[in-house]
């Protein structure tokens, strides 16, 4: 999916990637829905591609300390973190 990152650098090309295959395995769908989910996070936040891309893997990463965009990533994704935790149990 390039049209997201077509202006970006190829690392955050390759994040935005990440992020889209993240959000493939949360929420069990298509390149193109997840693809659509993080183009929508960008209009409700305002925050660009890699910056909430980044976020998203941070968190699935379980990244410690500060990470830029946490809380907008939190706010965006954070029922299916969720509920990748409680169905881990």
């Amino acid at each position: 999916m390039t049209e997201l990152g077509h202006r970006e650098d190829p690392a955050s090309r390759r994040v935005i990637d990440l992020a889209i295959g993240i959000l493939m395995g949360l929420r069990g769908c298509s390149e193109r829905e997840a693809f659509d989910d993080l183009v929508n996070a960008v209009h409700q936040t305002g925050i660009s591609p890699a910056g909430l891309a980044g976020a998203l893997a941070a968190l699935v990463g379980g990244a410690s300390g500060h990470v830029a965009h946490r809380s907008e990533a939190i706010h965006m994704w954070g029922h299916l973190l969720a509920r990748r935790v409680t169905s881990a149990d």
